[in-house]
């Protein structure tokens, strides 16, 4: 059996139409090479639009994005940053 690098996302996101059409377009760009910034934006951004109870609390002290969005007061950042978590690796979910 093949495993999946992807994380297993969380049940809302299976119940919503739009997260899986996004999720299939994130997974579909990124098998294809890099450049897949754009559908995880995308992404982010409807979550925390349509699912705001979903989204994350800040990943620590250990996380420079969090700790600069919270410095510098930009939640709507802050938050798409921290649901990316939610659909990709941890490496490129605390990347820029």
């Amino acid at each position: 059996m093949e495993t999946s690098p992807w994380p297993v996302p969380p049940p809302f996101m299976w119940r919503c139409a739009r997260c899986t059409d996004l999720l299939k377009k994130l997974i579909t760009r990124s098998s294809a090479g890099p450049g897949s910034f754009y559908e995880q934006l995308t992404l982010a951004k409807h979550i925390v639009a349509d699912h705001p109870g979903e989204v994350p609390e800040p990943h620590g002290e250990d996380c420079a994005l969090c700790a600069h969005y919270a410095k510098h007061g930009d939640t709507s950042l802050s938050e798409e940053h921290r649901v990316r978590s939610l659909f990709m690796l941890p490496g490129a979910a605390r990347s820029t």
